[in-house]
């Protein structure tokens, strides 16, 4: 025996305004950009430095499309040519000195 008086009514659910994130929660977020942030800066930092370990210290033309040049890998310096279809190693540098290293070289002796 259903009547309507029986059946209970249905009231929509009371709706709850969202809840906003707490100040612990805003320190998470922004505690885990800056260490996303942090972690770019250092990516960054590393690919700038491996880029310094080859340079070149000199080229010089040799005229249709030839040159040589001093390349320098870390602390070792090589001597290339190169021409519009292929680049060779011509030779294998030795170690440069450096101004006060030859002064020190050049002192000790006189000593």
């Amino acid at each position: 025996m259903n009547t309507l008086s029986q059946v209970e009514t249905l009231q929509p659910a009371p709706e709850k305004s969202p809840a906003l994130p707490s100040v612990a929660d805003w320190s998470r977020i922004l505690l885990g950009r800056a260490g996303c942030v942090f972690k770019w800066i250092l990516q960054r930092a590393r690919a700038q430095q491996a880029r310094k370990n080859l340079r070149v210290c000199e080229t010089v033309s040799l005229g249709e499309k030839r040159f040589v040049a001093v390349v320098q890998v870390d602390e070792e310096r090589f001597l290339i040519g190169g021409s519009s279809s292929a680049v060779s190693l011509l030779t294998r540098l030795p170690e440069a000195k450096t101004f006060a290293a030859a002064l020190d070289q050049e002192a000790a002796k006189i000593s």
